[in-house]
């Protein structure tokens, strides 16, 4: 994987679900989701993805890292903003050919924006996330369709002596 796509996780979500009646279980769902969203999407896309999630206001004393399939998931340490983690992570980078930011906080595209680094706004990138989607739903539909009209029971496969004969057989 030559590119790596980073998401700032809760400014993507945040972007998409209104934040009124937002609560810790919500949050969670839509956290959850987005993550195996990315997860599927990095897996047929073929590029390495890595989520950041502020936790800033947790009890984290320093980051956690966990891997979910072939994604990263980072979550900052107390006191520490997903900004931050993703600048560090795209001026440390030195293996990937582009890096693409996900994000609409203006001043983290600024921050973030020179060679190789690309900035996608987490409107775009959504676009982007339903229209796999939308198109995984389609082939698994499409593979539905065609497995279904290809399968074909014995019954239908065999002679109508051999079919005799079987049933001959079970009726013993």
């Amino acid at each position: 994987m030559n590119e790596l796509i980073i998401v700032d996780g809760y400014n993507f979500i945040f972007n998409f679900v209104p934040e009124q009646g937002m609560d810790n279980d919500r949050l969670a769902f839509y956290r959850d989701r987005l993550i195996n969203d990315l997860a599927g999407y990095s897996e047929a896309r073929g590029r390495g993805v890595v989520v950041v999630f502020d936790a800033r206001h947790s009890n984290n004393s320093g980051r956690t890292t966990h891997a979910f399939d072939k994604i990263k998931v980072i979550y900052s340490k107390r006191g520490e903003t997903a900004d931050t983690v993703i600048e560090e992570m795209v001026n440390r980078d030195r293996t990937h050919s582009k890096i693409f930011v996900v994000t609409s906080d203006y001043l983290q595209q600024k921050v973030i924006f020179k060679k190789n680094i690309y900035r996608i706004s987490s409107r775009e990138f959504g676009l982007q996330l339903n229209q796999f989607k939308s198109e995984l739903r389609r082939e698994v539909k499409e593979i539905n369709r065609k497995s279904e009209s290809s399968f074909y029971n014995l019954g239908t496969r065999l002679s109508k002596k051999a079919l005799d004969d079987f049933t001959k057989i079970r009726n013993n």
